[in-house]
């Protein structure tokens, strides 16, 4: 730019000194190695030299007219240099401005004008006389520089927010308490475009999208099959820049009009869905990138890895804690998980003033059913009856396996009426289910149930578990295959 400038100047103070001397202007300047004009004091254009004209694409003067430069300005360009121009010939003062002039081959070239005020020998303002030097190199520079200072920017930006997800995802207990911390973080990292991950289910026969931001009607189906997406069927980045003329995956749109980057999530050698994101509007309403479609790339190719390794991870713990609070056969949760439940739900209990319900089970002749049948029949009646107990549980509520045949259910918040309630159901549940093992239909199954319900059945774990288990024991004499409330509470030491 200073040596645009640098060549301007001389050339312009060139012209004012033979203009001085009264050497004939149109002669000197006319092959001169810069673009040289000259105006009249009321702005007309009186004169263009020859490199100016080529720049144009005017042969003459009068090819174009007077009016060439404004035919070859930049629309967008005009207003803004038309009120520089104008100022300047209110103030007599010098100036300099940039803008895009049309170059004779259609292409807009970036202009950078200086003018000069010429004062003539009576010592009045006749023009300006100045210079026109193509800085679109320079411009397209500054550009780039411009960009890769946004892109910079914006790296750091989004390098902490992938750092911030991270944290919270290290953190998460399950897979589904990790939908809303992505979500929340998606919208951040990818501001003005539309994404999902899908995510494989156990069986890896479909997948799901587990996370859905922006248009959700770019999408065809929330499940799809695995072979609906290339990423996952190659394995690696597939990105399709425009929609026209591409590789399209099933899973988008027929509608769809943005490009899109479909990124594998692998870690560990195990591949657990993709990501799959639009490229959104790398240009701003100039038409100049913001950033570019590789930046954008990178960036989701390195959110789909960071999710992966959180998300393996999480499985991991996940599968290690099940193992630590789960009976392995049943699925359900285990002693040692009833017990901390029970302490930790009733403690809520007593500070909300809600209500707690317990429901113990024992299955009725279970040991002659086990020595007439076989120990794996028995198991597999057990394993049946998880399955119902998991069935009739409401959201929050806890089914667990006490010891050998008993089962607990801690209902929450429940009245002793609700409770009832749901023991009925379980125990209706089991007398008519058809336990089939092995191609046999099993004889009839049934359970007895007692019920405590705090604060009437007790005020601490033990005593409400012993209440309930008091309960039981009164279905057991009555007759079995029912459900008894124990009106009393009884001690425990």
């Amino acid at each position: 730019m200073n040596e645009n400038k640098a060549v301007a100047g001389e050339s312009i103070n060139t012209v004012i000194a033979l203009l001085a001397d009264d050497t004939d202007f149109q002669i000197v300047a006319e092959d001169a190695p810069v673009m040289l004009w000259l105006t009249n004091a009321e702005g007309k254009v009186i004169f263009t030299n020859s490199k100016w004209k080529k720049f144009v694409g005017a042969v003459t003067e009068g090819h174009l007219g007077g009016d060439a430069w404004l035919l070859a300005l930049h629309a967008e360009d005009k207003e803004h240099c038309l009120q520089i121009f104008n100022e300047a010939f209110l103030s007599h003062q010098p100036f300099q401005m940039e803008y895009r002039l049309r170059r004779f081959d259609g292409q807009y070239r970036y202009i950078l004008d200086m003018g000069e005020p010429y004062i003539n020998k009576e010592g009045r303002f006749s023009g300006f006389i100045g210079s026109s030097a193509d800085i679109t190199d320079r411009k397209n520079y500054e550009n780039q520089l411009r960009l890769s200072q946004l892109e910079l920017t914006q790296h750091n930006r989004e390098m902490a927010l992938i750092n911030e997800l991270n944290s919270y995802l290290q953190v998460c207990r399950s897979l589904e308490e990790t939908h809303s911390i992505v979500h929340h973080y998606a919208k951040q990292i990818f501001t003005d475009q539309t994404g999902a991950l899908y995510l494989f289910d156990e069986s890896h026969n479909t997948v799901e999208a587990v996370v859905i931001w922006g248009d959700e009607k770019f999408f065809s189906s929330p499940v799809i099959s695995p072979d609906d997406c290339w990423a996952l069927r190659q394995g690696r980045l597939h990105v399709v820049e425009e929609t026209e003329n591409a590789i399209l995956c099933s899973h988008i749109a027929e509608h769809a009009v943005q490009g899109y980057v479909c990124a594998p999530a692998i870690a560990q050698g195990e591949m657990i869905g993709f990501l799959c994101v639009t490229l959104g509007d790398t240009r701003n309403d100039k038409g100049v990138l913001r950033t570019s479609v590789e930046s954008r790339t990178r960036l989701i190719s390195l959110a789909a890895d960071n999710l992966a390794m959180a998300l393996v991870s999480l499985k991991l713990r996940e599968a290690l804690r099940n193992r630590s609070v789960r009976d392995p056969m049943t699925r359900l949760f285990n002693r040692r998980y009833m017990d901390e439940t029970l302490i930790r739900e009733l403690a809520n209990c007593k500070r909300s003033g809600k209500p707690l319900g317990v429901i113990m089970i024992d299955i009725d002749h279970f040991k002659t059913y086990n020595d007439t049948h076989g120990h794996d029949a028995g198991d597999y009646v057990l394993v049946e009856i998880a399955d119902i107990m998991r069935a009739k549980l409401r959201s929050g509520d806890v089914a667990c396996r006490y010891g050998g045949e008993e089962l607990v259910m801690i209902i929450l918040g429940a009245s002793r009426e609700i409770t009832v309630e749901r023991a009925e159901l379980v125990r209706a549940a089991i007398e008519k289910h058809e336990f089939v093992y092995k191609g046999r239909n099993l004889a009839s199954v049934t359970a007895s149930l007692g019920v405590a319900v705090y604060p009437d059945g007790g005020d601490t774990a033990a005593t409400l578990l012993k209440t309930a288990d008091t309960a039981l024991y009164i279905a057991k004499e009555s007759g079995r295959n029912r459900v008894v409330v124990s009106s009393t509470t009884p001690f425990v030491e």
